[in-house]
């Protein structure tokens, strides 16, 4: 092998050690975001919701506010990542999905 096959090979070999890395630092960020996302939820919904601190179950109300709230968000999320993806999408030139 010469000098040149050798310099690709190693760094291609970087290329790919460093692409890894970056999928890592990815992983890492996503799993950060989504814990802190879920953290924000808990506290938002719970400050909402929860009223009685006399027992340890929530109470009838309370559940129903909590599943509301999580519902809620859950619509927005996906109504948001929806039009998010469209105007992503250079493919797609027409706004008639999103014209009420």
């Amino acid at each position: 092998m010469d000098a040149a096959a050798a310099a690709a090979a190693t760094a291609a070999g970087d290329e790919e050690q460093d692409q890894a890395r970056m999928d890592a630092i990815a992983d890492g960020l996503q799993t950060r975001d989504a814990m802190r996302l879920y953290n924000w939820l808990t506290q938002r919904c719970f400050s909402d919701c929860v009223v009685s601190f006399y027992r340890r179950a929530l109470g009838k109300r309370e559940e129903e506010c909590v599943r509301s709230c999580i519902r809620k968000y859950q619509l927005l999320s996906t109504a948001s990542a929806t039009r998010f993806a469209h105007f992503a999408d250079p493919n797609n030139s027409s706004s008639a999905a999103f014209e009420d």
